[in-house]
């Protein structure tokens, strides 16, 4: 027998009787609920689910076009067959034309096997394709809402409202409690404001036994999933006290799909879904909890990456803020005793090695305090945007400065440094800024191209004051040219070059503070040409 549901819409007993035995000779044993009026029908199709409906072409109050008009009112996809004693070919296509899937007279009952077994495979199939189109759309939905945010525990409540009504009648997500040994309701959607908040009650005060033999702790534990049809059939109960039992049992639940959220180290919690009343749940409901369940605990399982990584990131910065801030002192102290020595050097002439290990001491201190302001600059950057404090100075004298300074370094590298001629470009640009951007600039160049000259040009290019420091050394891969203006980012190794990685990354936010921009054109073995630009003033432009 061929089991399905079935609303018969008729007055008269013994027609019912004949249509049962039609459907029994036909292999068909339905489960059967009988109408007389349109009320009955509206409160059948709102309660519960049917496979086909069943209708004489006329009643006492109403025909059958009451009852089309009904299904089409509640949105119902039932098919529906018309039968009747008497009915003539016009009423036939009127009733056709109005949706009714077929048409015959009591008379012809051998029609009926047929025509349920084409209307029941015809329902499946349409059934499958649009619970398909619905299932693509919540999945869809959530991967929106899953990727829109780190923040995944204030996503849940808004991927429980998916699933209800459309799948469910209600839904919930538990996360893993170790304070409570279990599980933890997180998010909770079901149409009754009243059941939801009573829900909610239950969890706070009788958490479910995490040994329970099943239901959701049972699925943390094992991480298998459950489909449960029919709750009431349950062997055990997942509370231990009658209280929460009996205040269950109020909520009417039916039907359950318990699914775990998988994660890296086990499961992070679990997705449940239930229905009320009539309404069940099968392998269908399974399949999209476990497909959901696995979207959510890979987001969960990214959220909480995310936040150990960014919990990382704020202890080195703040490990650099106070490292950078315990080295300034004594670097300063060391800075100025080398300085004294150095100037004595003048007056009792000492040997010349010992003066250029003191001078070489003096540029390695230099550097030294270099990178510990990098590291300053680093942790401000982390807490804010870099502060600036614009003054007006000549560009290419700042240049030249700069070029001035690192003439020891590119001495003992074997560079030579040009600068071109200068005319003079004015403008208004915070100096400490965009000194350590050209100081770094020309630093990067020494060191990646020894031995061959670096170009500094200082022109205009439209309404932006232009640096260009050109080198010949390495070169920089096209694939690495924006990675090596990153935070402690490099195209090479730190053990051959050295060096924090912050350069360039100062170099571009402090052009970046201004309104300008930086950046570099590679040329794997031919060097590579590194380009500052800052905006001018306006009457400078023009």
């Amino acid at each position: 027998m061929t089991p399905f549901r079935l609303l018969l819409v008729e007055d008269s007993a013994n027609d019912a009787a004949l249509v049962t035995e039609a459907l029994a000779l036909a292999d068909y044993r339905p489960t059967t609920r009988r109408v007389q009026t349109l009320e009955a029908l509206r409160e059948a199709l709102t309660t519960d689910a049917w496979d086909l409906v069943l209708c004489d072409y006329r009643l006492p109050r109403f025909t059958a076009l009451d009852v089309l008009a009904t299904l089409q009112e509640l949105g119902r996809d039932v098919p529906l067959i018309v039968l009747s004693s008497l009915i003539s070919e016009e009423q036939a296509i009127t009733l056709m034309k109005a949706g009714a899937r077929d048409c015959f007279s009591k008379d012809r009952l051998a029609r009926l096997g047929p025509a349920v077994a084409r209307e029941l495979e015809e329902t499946r199939v349409r059934r499958e394709r649009a619970r398909a189109e619905v299932d693509r759309e919540i999945l869809a939905r959530a991967s929106e809402l899953l990727t829109a945010s780190l923040e995944q525990e204030a996503r849940l409540d808004q991927l429980v409202q998916l699933l209800v009504p459309k799948v469910a009648d209600w839904s919930a997500f538990f996360l893993q409690d170790p304070d409570r040994a279990g599980l933890r309701l997180v998010a909770l959607a079901h149409p009754d404001a009243a059941r939801r908040s009573l829900a909610m009650r239950l969890n706070d005060r009788f958490p479910l036994d995490p040994q329970a033999s099943g239901g959701p702790t049972h699925v943390l534990r094992t991480g298998t999933p459950e489909l449960v049809p029919d709750v009431r059939l349950r062997p055990e109960p997942l509370h231990r006290d009658a209280t929460p039992r009996r205040a269950v049992a109020e909520l009417g639940l039916r039907s359950v799909v318990n699914v775990p959220l998988p994660g890296r180290e086990g499961p992070l919690g679990v997705l449940s879904l239930g229905t009320l009343g009539e309404r069940t749940l099968g392998p269908v409901d399974l399949a999209l909890g476990q497909e959901l369940a696995r979207r959510a605990g890979l987001a969960l399982e990214n959220a909480r990456l995310f936040q150990e990584a960014r919990e990382a990131v704020r202890l080195r910065d703040e490990f650099l803020t106070v490292a950078a801030h315990e080295l300034r002192t004594p670097l300063t102290t060391l800075r100025l005793q080398l300085g004294s020595l150095l100037q004595r050097t003048e007056v009792h002439h000492l040997e010349p090695e010992v003066v250029t290990r003191l001078e070489r001491s003096v540029r390695q201190v230099r550097r030294l305090g270099t990178l510990v302001e990098g590291l300053l600059d680093v942790s401000q950057l982390s807490s804010g945007e870099l502060s600036l404090m614009p003054e007006r100075f000549d560009l290419e004298e700042l240049v030249a400065e700069v070029l001035e300074r690192h003439q020891a370094e590119a001495r003992a590298a074997g560079c030579e440094l040009r600068q071109s001629p200068r005319q003079g470009l004015w403008g208004t640009w915070d100096r400490l800024r965009v000194d350590q951007a050209v100081g770094a600039l020309i630093s990067n160049a020494l060191k990646f191209g020894p031995g061959r000259p670096v170009e500094v040009d200082v022109g205009r290019s439209g309404a932006f004051a232009r640096i260009q420091v050109r080198d010949r050394g390495i070169g920089v891969p096209g694939d690495q040219v924006e990675r090596i203006f990153e935070r402690f980012g490099r195209a090479v190794s730190s053990h051959s070059y050295g060096g924090l990685g912050l350069g360039l990354y100062l170099t571009r936010r402090a052009a970046e503070a201004h309104g300008g921009r930086a950046w570099a054109e590679p040329g794997l073995g031919e060097g590579a040409r590194f380009t500052l630009e800052l905006p001018l003033e306006k009457e400078t432009r023009e």
